[in-house]
């Protein structure tokens, strides 16, 4: 009796299930088993990506390179212990603001904020306030989610604290933060919209009488997009400041590197920042423009524009210049000896161009098989190097 009970429900189940399905679009019956794929596939990648972990964490430490703290150690090195009792607050109550894949988005900055925090030698006192609905769904399917050394409160954060000690972060407040103190609490509003709802957290603020603040990013960078940043680059801008009570450096160590920022009067003449005081740099531009400066440090007759890219032959001593010339002749016969190549192999009409567009129709690996852009990087590759 009972199997066959249980039959009927399996079969109710799946006729429900299937209702539903008919009643989705294209589009949302992709994504669904797409989704459905992944989680039945989540526990032996997350297996997977643990084992491969171990692995590298064990040659890095068989090579003797530094692979930071372990679990061990940081087990004495919680909130309780901190000698740092700023209070930093989520505001996880704006679930209706958000679509499932952005919730997700949420927990995941969640993760990382906790990890930071955690890390820290002396982690701020962390408080997740209006935890419930979707994202505390998203948090339990996180397996070590309820170990965490956290603050867990579904209360409100206005419950929890005087009124007066709130602050709530926003980039849209006319107001600055200068310092952070253990008498006030901080506020990140937990959202990611994508810009629906701009403005959301200043406005909360506004309505509930709250006072806000946003991070001094403007007094110390320069950056050619907005303000908005994601909830752990906030937290690890703020865990930063605790650890070296330099705003400064807190926000140009922390901002990611797609907002393009530098530090407030470190522009060169062409616009780009200098080396050391730049966020987007990469580690190989970094490391060549920081020889550049070496070089031109070490010979008196350079000038001073000698860190530009765009370096001409005058620039430089003279024998600087006499290689400039010297490469660019060779470059430049290489290119004519191509041309030269390719002119018996196609019949062509147009000069460099056609030249690069009937050599890249040759399917052998011969040296015809150039174009104009390879051409183009040559050039400017040879012109750095002359430097």
């Amino acid at each position: 009796m009972d199997q066959n009970s249980q039959t009927i429900v399996d079969f109710n189940s799946e006729e429900v299930s299937s209702q539903q399905e008919a009643k989705m679009s294209k589009n949302q019956l992709k994504k669904q088993r797409k989704r459905e794929k992944w989680l039945s596939i989540k526990h032996e990648r997350r297996r997977h990506i643990k084992e491969n972990r171990k692995h590298r964490l064990a040659e890095m430490r068989e090579m003797g390179v530094a692979v930071g703290p372990t679990r061990k150690s940081l087990k004495s090195n919680t909130m309780k212990n901190s000698s740092c009792k700023i209070r930093v607050v989520l505001d996880l109550s704006l679930d209706e603001y958000m679509a499932e894949k952005d919730v997700n988005s949420l927990a995941c900055q969640l993760q990382h904020s906790y990890s930071a925090n955690r890390r820290a030698e002396n982690p701020m006192q962390l408080y997740l306030c209006g935890l419930g609905g979707k994202t505390k769904q998203r948090l339990d399917d996180i397996g070590d989610y309820n170990g965490w050394d956290i603050h867990k409160e579904t209360r409100d954060y206005e419950q929890l604290f005087p009124k007066e000690s709130l602050i709530y972060l926003s980039s849209e407040s006319t107001n600055v933060l200068t310092t952070l103190s253990e008498d006030k609490v901080y506020i990140i509003g937990g959202l990611v919209d994508h810009n629906r709802h701009k403005g959301l957290c200043h406005k909360i603020a506004e309505e509930r009488g709250i006072f806000h603040a946003q991070l001094p990013i403007a007094e110390y960078l320069d950056m050619k997009s907005r303000k908005v940043l994601a909830v752990n680059h906030v937290f690890s801008i703020l865990l930063r400041y605790t650890e070296t009570n330099d705003w400064r450096s807190a926000l140009l160590s922390e901002m990611p590197q797609r907002k393009q920022a530098h530090l407030k009067g470190e522009n060169t003449g062409d616009g780009t920042s200098q080396t050391n005081n730049t966020a987007s740099l990469k580690t190989s531009d970094l490391q060549s423009n920081m020889s550049t400066e070496d070089d031109c440090n070490n010979k008196p007759d350079c000038v001073e524009t000698c860190e530009s890219p765009d370096l001409k032959s005058d620039l430089c001593t003279t024998d600087n210049a006499t290689l400039h010339h010297e490469l660019l002749a060779s470059n430049k016969e290489t290119i004519i000896e191509n041309q030269e190549n390719c002119e018996q192999q196609f019949p062509i009409t147009n000069e460099l161009n056609t030249i690069a567009s009937c050599c890249e129709k040759d399917n052998t690996k011969d040296v015809y098989h150039i174009s104009n852009k390879e051409m183009q990087e040559d050039n400017v590759q040879l012109e750095t190097t002359s430097v």
